[in-house]
């Protein structure tokens, strides 16, 4: 499985993480050992992956880590293997049914704890293939047969922002022999955030003029500002191209109402003015 589905995101050079074993955890073998630049994360528990495949998941936990939160640190790893009987958090890749099983990763990033559900199971040209799904730590299970964590953002809104914000955008007008005679045009984009939004919280439609745009998105709070940045492409999207934890824009509550700062989401005509007024509370 293409594990960009669940979590896109690597580590850059000179980031690399190589996991040091504590007990009952496996020991690389000394061709795996840390180059310079390199960051050791010391790891407890158990796992069935081998060395070479729990250091491919810790870069990719890392990748992922550093773009949903910006931290640029691992120091720890917990693993835990888990039961048989083990219901996973969706969306998951099957690992039981292939062959394989699935195990609970809990990692230090920047001094706060984030969890992690890892499906590994055979490869049919050899080795292995794992998913990653991000957990709330809250509300982890604790044994075999506990109800599974539900995914959610590390990043999301509080109460305080949750619900819906319109931004009704004026492309001009559309054909008609003369400018005056075209047909108005618009785009509206709605912005969804709080539980009625999924796991991230966050949820960013657009529909109008040759726009049909389908995001799931997180929402980090900065002081009295919200920003909001690419997760996925929800199913129906038609529009558009954004890399994971790209900023979108950034919502700011001031003395005037609510302003938007425009970033990585487009403008539909140019000259239009990257800040101000745009989105308006609807709730």
């Amino acid at each position: 499985m293409n594990l960009a589905r669940l979590i896109a995101g690597t580590v850059g050079a000179g980031a690399l993480i190589v996991w040091s074993a504590a007990a009952h955890a496996q020991q690389p073998p000394a061709s795996s050992q840390p180059s310079p630049g390199t960051t050791q994360v010391a790891s407890s528990g158990r796992t069935l992956a081998s060395s070479r495949l729990a250091t491919d998941i810790l870069n990719r936990i890392a990748g992922h880590v550093r773009t949903v939160k910006g931290c640029q640190t691992l120091s720890e790893v917990r693993m835990e293997v888990m039961p048989r009987g083990y219901v996973p958090v969706q969306p998951a890749v099957s690992a039981n049914s292939r062959g394989g099983h699935f195990e609970r990763w809990s990692v230090n990033a920047c001094g706060e704890r984030q969890l992690f559900q890892i499906g590994m199971w055979p490869a049919q040209r050899g080795g292995s293939d794992f998913a990653v799904t991000p957990l709330a730590l809250a509300s982890a299970p604790s044994g075999a047969g506990a109800a599974a964590a539900r995914p959610v953002s590390s990043t999301a809104p509080s109460s305080a922002w949750h619900g819906r914000y319109v931004w009704e955008e004026s492309v001009g007008r559309i054909g008609g022999s003369a400018p005056s005679e075209g047909v108005a045009a618009f785009i509206e984009h709605t912005l969804v955030l709080g539980p009625s939004a999924g796991a991230t919280s966050c949820a960013l439609n657009g529909d109008g003029y040759q726009t049909h745009r389908r995001i799931i998105c997180t929402a980090t709070p900065e002081g009295q500002s919200l920003a909001i940045k690419f997760y996925k492409f929800a199913p129906g999207n038609a529009l558009g191209r954004h890399q994971v934890g790209e900023r979108l824009f950034t919502l700011t509550r001031g003395p005037e109402g609510l302003t938007t700062r425009l970033e990585g989401l487009g403008r539909a005509v140019d000259n239009m003015p990257r800040s101000g007024v745009l989105f308006r509370s609807t709730r």
